[in-house]
């Protein structure tokens, strides 16, 4: 009986230290703690700091002991990404957090790369091991450039050097391929392979036995994002995800904004694979065509207003920011390119309404302009240049004066060319402001001659050259 009592003590007390040891071992798991030992740095603040896109944000701060020894820690988990220790003296070294949220660093900020030791993390010692292998080949790559552009190199060596160029992007290639088949779910593997350019075919040949650019064009822009997994919300708290975006819709697309309105939503329908993936990429498109310095790209923004955000699909945005969406929206619909000028009605200097509409030019070169405007001032002779040259090919010009000065206005429009049609509304009778979203002046449109929008927001230098290409057009 002692004898069964013994062991039946050895059986509780052995699950009892079991399941301490599992519960220990399991708050360890939880949660973030981070040691980081940084040589020669001491008695100062330290920065753990994210990226989201293409822009960093500040997670936590801690404080270097004298011996070179800090910490982050916390109960929570980190979203998963690269993330940047900040030094005070804003020098950085990169690490990723992933899963494995419990490891340990040592690093010399003379040598980040070459230093940094990791205990805990397999991974990053995998991402310091490759930073460290790109490192000395960049070096070799930088050389041999710099002889290939040797205008005396022989056409023997230019070749040699061409084929060391070859070799070495395959092995830095194949050192990628190392990793990311031996850490297929890393995140590491999928920074690496989302960088990558798609696997293309050889070339299709048109009939004449010629490469088809055309065609290959079509198949890069169609395989761009193969690599990119866009269920993998990873990705955005690393620039990748975003540089690929900016380099596909900035550089690879064509800048006209029907052919990006189609691949706008061809890559929408990918990335609703994760909603953080959609929503990224919501933005991202709505913001690049918003701040687009292209002409005619207000029409991919109105497509995103209309399509996502105010049919309802864009759910996390506040209301009264979806009311001057719709405002906007308003404003703008009238104004694309294509679409037939909105017609106002004004007065010349005779005190006669001049009707925007009833002019009669094969080109109209509308003007909003102040006496007083600097930028106006510069405009004006640049305006009138292209006037000169292409009045004769039936190019004419509205200038419509934005100051509440008829004295003022009459009085500058001596030094105008008199052929020009002049008109100010000072009441705003017509509301050209509204009509013409006129917040910034000057402001030039031109017109063709059933008054559809061709132009819009170009600048004055510019003028003589978009007509006499249109012109060379039609």
């Amino acid at each position: 009986m002692k004898h069964t009592t013994r062991n039946v003590l050895k059986i509780i007390t052995f699950l009892m230290a079991s399941l301490i040891m599992f519960s220990c071992k399991s708050i360890a798991k939880e949660g973030h703690q981070i040691h980081i030992h940084i040589k020669g740095i001491q008695d100062t603040e330290t920065y753990l700091a994210y990226h989201f896109g293409n822009r960093q944000y500040l997670k936590d701060t801690t404080y270097v002991d004298q011996e070179g020894y800090t910490v982050f820690e916390g109960p929570e988990r980190l979203t998963p990404g690269l993330y940047l220790v900040v030094l005070d003296d804003h020098s950085n070294f990169e690490v990723l957090i992933d899963r494995n949220q419990h490891f340990s660093i040592h690093i010399d900020p003379d040598d980040f790369v070459g230093t940094a030791r990791f205990e805990g993390s397999l991974q990053n010692k995998a991402f310091y091991d490759y930073l460290n292998f790109l490192s000395e080949k960049n070096k070799e790559r930088q050389e041999l450039d710099q002889e290939l552009r040797d205008m005396g190199l022989s056409p023997a060596r230019h070749q040699e050097v061409r084929e060391a160029i070859e070799a070495m992007d395959k092995t830095v290639r194949e050192k990628q391929d190392h990793i990311i088949n031996r850490y297929p779910d890393a995140l590491l593997a999928h920074i690496l392979l989302a960088q990558r350019d798609p696997e293309l075919p050889d070339p299709p040949t048109r009939p004449d036995g010629q490469r088809d650019t055309d065609a290959m064009y079509q198949i890069y822009k169609e395989k761009f994002f193969d690599n990119i997994d866009f269920s993998d919300e990873r990705l955005l708290h690393t620039p990748v995800y975003h540089n690929r975006l900016r380099i596909y819709f900035n550089n690879v697309l064509i800048q006209h904004p029907d052919s990006i309105i189609r691949e706008a939503d061809r890559v929408l329908d990918k990335s609703r694979a994760n909603r953080e993936m959609f929503k990224y990429t919501v933005w991202f498109i709505t913001n690049n065509a918003e701040s687009s310095q292209m002409m005619g790209m207000d029409k991919l923004y109105v497509h995103m207003l209309e399509n996502y955000y105010l049919s309802g699909e864009v759910d996390w945005i506040e209301k009264d920011r979806l009311e001057r969406l719709k405002q906007r929206l308003e404003e703008m619909k009238p104004l694309l390119m294509g679409e037939v000028a909105p017609n106002i009605s004004i007065y010349d200097p005779d005190g006669e309404p001049v009707v925007l509409h009833d002019i009669e030019a094969e080109y109209l070169v509308l003007y909003f302009w102040d006496s007083e405007c600097v930028f106006c001032r510069e405009a004006t002779p640049k305006l009138k240049e292209a006037y000169n040259q292409l009045r004769d090919r039936g190019v004419q010009v509205f200038a419509v004066n934005t100051e509440k000065d008829t004295g003022k206005w009459l009085q500058a429009i001596a030094n105008y060319p008199q052929d020009w049609i002049h008109g100010h509304d000072i009441h705003n009778k017509s509301e050209f402001r509204d009509k013409y979203a006129i917040y910034a002046i000057p402001m030039i449109f031109i017109l063709d001659s059933e008054k559809r929008i061709l132009a819009k927001g170009i600048g004055a230098e510019y003028v003589a050259q978009f007509l006499r290409q249109e012109m060379s057009v039609r």
